[in-house]
This record gives C-alpha cells, structure tokens and sequence, in this order.
C-alpha cells in the first residue's frame, strides 16, 4: 500500500496534467485514503485549472469524512485561488465540514475567521452557533462582527438574539446587517425589536427593516407601513409596498380604502423595478374604483408581466373598464396600440356584453376614436381599428371604406375583405368589386371568387 501511494505522489508531482487528472478521477467512486487526500489537497495550489476542476469535482463528493481536516489549512493560503476552492468543497460538503472548521477557528486570524464563518452561515446548520456568539463577543475586526451577524441570521439561531441586539445598539454600520439577520431569525422577540425600531433609523438601515418585515411582519408591522407610506420616497416606497403585499397575503388582512395608499401603488407600478411593480399591480387589483382604472389605463403597455395582471383586473371590472375607456381615448394618448390591443382582448372577454352598459355618446366615443386610427402608422393596429369600428357600428365603418380601401398593406386589404365577405349591405358588394381590380394579385382572386359564390360574374364585376 505504500509502495502505491509513493506511485500516486510521483504522478501527482508531475507537470502531466492529464496523467493528474486521470488518478484523481480513479477515486470518484472510491473513497480516498488519507495519505492520498493529503497528496491530492496539495495540488490545489497548482496552475493548471484543468488538475484544480477534477479535484475539486473529486474532494466535492469522495466519500473519505476526514477531507474537510486536511482542507482547511487552506483557508489561510496566500494563494487566492486555492483559499477560494478550498471554501468551495468544504461548502459542498455542508456539515461533514463543521467540526473541521470550528476546530481551526480560534487559532484563525481576522480575515480567515470570516472566510471560515461565511462558510458556516452559507451551510446553514444551527450546530456552529455557541462558536459563531463566541467570537462575536471577543472580536474587535468589524469585517468579522459582520460575517457573525450574518451567519447567526442564515443559521436562524435564536440563541444569539440578545447579542445581535447590542450590536445594534453598539453601532450604527451594523445596524442594516443585524435587521436583516433578525428578520432571518424572525422569533416574536425580533418581530417586537424591528417593529419598536422601525421610526427614527437612518436611511440604509429602514430599508433593510422594511424588507424584513415582508418575511417575519405581523399584523402590527402591516398597518404601520400603511401609515407611513405616504412619507417613503423612491426604493423606500417600492420595498414598502412588496412588504405590505406579502404580509396580506401571508396574514390573509384587509388593505385599507386608503388614498395615500392608492396612491403609492400608483407611483410603484410608474417607476418601481419590476420586482415591486408584480406587488403593487396585484394590490392595486383589490380596488374596484375609477380614479385607479383611469391612472393605470395610462400606464398599460409597458411591461408584459404587468400587462398580464393588468388585463385580469380589466376583465374583472369589464364594465367600468369600458366606461372609463370611452373618456380615456378622448385626450392625447401614449400607448395607443395598447389600448386598442386591449379593447379588442375585452370585447372578445364577454363577447361585447359589456358594451350594453356604455350610453350613446360613449359608444359614439369609441366608434370616432377608432376611425381616427385608421391611418395609423402601424399595420396592426390599422387592422384591429378595421375590425372593431365595423363590430361597434357598420354604416360608420361603410363610410370609412375608402380609407380602408386605400391601406398600403395587402394583408390589411385581405383583411377588409374576411371582414366583409359576408355582409349584405349594398355598399359590401361596391368595396369587393373595388378590391376584385386590386394591384395585388392574392387579393384580386380573394374578392373574384367571394363574387364567383354570389353568382356575380367577371363582366358584371367590370360593370
């Protein structure tokens, strides 16, 4: 056995990097004896990535329990590369590689002490927290109060909930980390802490408090965001607004008719990173009012994930959805296409139901803003103006037909012609002679032949 471990340091001291590789990789359904795990750990300080990719596959999985003793050391490596491997296989063990590393830890210095508890936050097993607490409590290096605050929230160990707490106290750099870390905690005593905190914080650290209440809130962490929200600004109010949202959801509470609130959604769902903007548009849903379907008919178009959402609350509203429509589409609108996408979507939603509810003149409102649209620079939306105007009222569109006739685009005119094909109004037969002489030779045929089935002839056509 001996003999065959000198062999195996021989080729591992070698320069041959597949010969390295290729012994290495004979033990990835073996276990590894100690004596070759020691050989092997070494060539983590080599050059070639190939060699360093299958050790670090290998020692990643190999069944050996003692691998995370002779890895550690390389935690104070002066090579960065085989520092950081060295904390990726110890991670990938989890807790095989606990005990190795609290056993190093007292002799660390400062900067492997926090190389060696992110990994133990990172794994996430409560085992390690008397020794995190320990250190926490005798060292002076910022960079490693931080790495314990973090680790003891990623851990979700109550047991050093009253250190944290003077750590906030000590400190304001670490009052940000040590709200987050509660939140992870997220035991009544650290909802009670974030809650009493909540006023009076600085900037960074309210962020962070807000974002915790999402996960660890209760009811009286909802309605204080529901008074404060019309005092947050920018990320603030986007944050507050997620946090609100997950709250009742989770909590299963009741917003509020609350205009600051309404408001606040608004604003979130103009300016919000996406993130916050799925919260706001599912909140937003919750209240049946026109003010909030006029602001947000505005910003319809946008984004399609919001979109999506928004169409559901249309739908659910299609009654309102129309009225308001009817005025909306009288200004000066950004998001043209969209809106017109959007009235067809909610006619097809109910089969045009909707529409009985709208009086004369809105329908009216409807029928001139579509024809206004009809020379719309974009063929599609010329095409969906085409079908809606002769769906909401026929003579209207019937007069508009010129304009129609007079489409650039040859698919529109095939769609003028699908439109049509079966009506009986006079006017019907004088469009689809007009088309059955068109420049295009597909909609020429189209229209002769839904002629040729009303039994009307080619000399008649030229009549």
């Amino acid at each position: 056995m001996s003999n065959n471990y000198e062999i195996i340091k021989k080729i591992l001291d070698t320069d041959e990097s597949e010969k390295i590789r290729t012994t290495v990789e004979n033990f990835q359904l073996v276990e590894m004896p100690d004596k070759v795990v020691e050989y092997v750990t070494e060539k983590l300080l080599s050059d070639d990535n190939g060699v360093k990719d299958t050790i670090t596959r290998i020692l990643s999985h190999n069944k050996n329990p003692n691998i995370p003793n002779f890895l550690v050391p390389y935690v104070s490596s002066e090579n960065i590369s085989a520092r950081n491997l060295a904390g990726e296989i110890l991670l990938k063990r989890k807790n095989e590689s606990i005990q190795s590393m609290l056993k190093y830890l007292p002799e660390a210095n400062d900067d492997d002490q926090k190389f060696i508890i992110d990994i133990l936050g990172l794994i996430g097993d409560p085992t390690p927290a008397s020794e995190i607490i320990s250190v926490l409590k005798y060292t002076r290096d910022d960079n490693v109060i931080l790495a314990c605050v973090e680790a003891l929230g990623n851990i979700h160990s109550d047991l050093g909930i009253d250190d944290l707490i003077a750590i906030y106290e000590q400190n304001e750099l670490f009052r940000p980390t040590v709200i987050e870390a509660l939140g992870k905690i997220g035991t009544p005593v650290c909802i009670d802490f974030i809650n009493k905190n909540y006023y009076g914080v600085d900037e960074l650290t309210k962020f962070s408090l807000i974002e915790s209440l999402g996960e660890i809130g209760n009811e009286d962490s909802f309605n204080m965001l529901i008074n404060d929200i019309q005092y947050l600004e920018s990320a603030y109010k986007w944050v507050a607004i997620e946090t609100i949202g997950k709250l009742e959801e989770k909590l299963n509470l009741e917003l509020p008719s609350d205009i600051a609130l309404k408001h606040s959604l608004i604003e979130t769902l103009e300016s919000g990173d996406l993130q916050y903007k799925k919260s706001a548009v599912r909140l937003i849903s919750k209240f049946n009012d026109d003010e909030v379907l006029n602001q947000v008919l505005q910003l319809y178009g946008n984004e399609e994930e919001i979109d999506y959402k928004l169409k559901e609350y249309f739908a659910a509203n299609n009654n309102m959805f129309f009225k308001k429509t009817s005025s909306y589409i009288k200004q000066p609108i950004n998001n043209s296409k969209a809106i017109i996408n959007l009235i067809k979507e909610m006619i097809q939603y109910d089969g045009g139901l909707s529409l009985q509810s709208l009086s004369e003149l809105e329908l009216r409102s409807y029928v001139e803003y579509l024809t206004s649209q009809l020379n719309h620079p974009d063929e599609e939306v010329r095409s969906t103006v085409m079908e809606l105007v002769f769906f909401l009222d026929m003579e209207t569109a019937l007069m508009f037909s010129d304009n129609m006739l007079e489409d650039t685009v040859s698919w529109n005119r095939m769609k003028l012609l699908d439109i049509i094909q079966y009506g009986d109004h006079p006017k019907i037969l004088e469009i689809i002679k007009s088309l059955a002489g068109d420049e295009d030779e597909m909609v020429k045929e189209n229209a002769q032949a839904i002629l040729n089935e009303r039994g009307i002839s080619n000399l008649e056509i030229k009549d």
